[in-house]
């Protein structure tokens, strides 16, 4: 019989709104999923490009809120506990982080066949570049966690504060997409997304750890 254990914390202190906002930021991977907006739109005109930017940051927000304020709740509903839903999340990001590492993309947020669904589309904005591209399984189980470690009122409005700030940012860089790709290159692309895909991994392995203590107290 597993006993949980877990507790939730107080409010997100600064140092710990940083954490979220890096290792959000990380599971977004902004320039991997530039490289993705930038293939799925070149035929579109540059007018189209913003527009597509524009609805991808809305749908990304609302993806996120929708996530903060009824994921939790969701997972009591099946039954799911923090620790086991952490215990999963870092498998999933330990998939995600390998993938990154070797350059690929992860078939756990993304595959081929989405780009062949998105020729279908009249738009790109909400699948496949909002999900799973941007908010994939990494970081809804980094909001779902977050979420449960710090489950107050003001916790979750803090943390959706956050979010909004992350959708905008993400939204402007996929507006500018075309000008930085011409800054940046695709080998630095490259080289800073396995750079992530190492810092990932090592988010994953706290994870797990973390899980797997709260499953198993007697390992603490």
């Amino acid at each position: 019989m597993i006993i949980n254990t877990y507790k939730a914390k107080s409010f997100m202190t600064t140092t710990e709104s940083i954490k979220f906002l890096v290792a959000m930021i990380i599971m977004m991977n902004p320039l991997g999923s530039l490289s993705i907006f930038l293939d799925l739109t070149k035929k579109s005109a540059r007018r189209l490009q913003h527009n597509i930017a524009l609805r991808t940051s809305l749908a990304i927000i609302i993806i996120m809120l929708v996530t903060v304020w009824t994921g939790k709740g969701l997972l009591s509903l099946l039954g799911i506990t923090i620790p086991s839903f952490r215990f999963a999340g870092g498998i999933i990001l330990l998939l995600m982080g390998l993938a990154m590492l070797q350059s690929r993309e992860s078939p756990v947020s993304y595959t081929p066949a989405d780009d062949e669904a998105a020729k279908e589309r009249h738009s790109v904005a909400i699948v496949p570049m909002a999900l799973p591209v941007i908010v994939g399984p990494g970081s809804i189980s980094t909001l779902i966690i977050a979420v449960g470690d710090y489950p107050q009122l003001m916790s979750k409005a803090w943390i959706s504060f956050l979010c909004l700030f992350l959708s905008l940012g993400m939204g402007l860089m996929l507006y500018y997409a075309a000008k930085i790709a011409e800054i940046v290159g695709d080998s630095v692309i490259k080289v800073i997304t396995r750079i992530m895909g190492m810092i990932i991994m090592a988010i994953a392995v706290g994870m797990l750890a973390e899980g797997l203590t709260g499953l198993l107290p007697v390992l603490r």
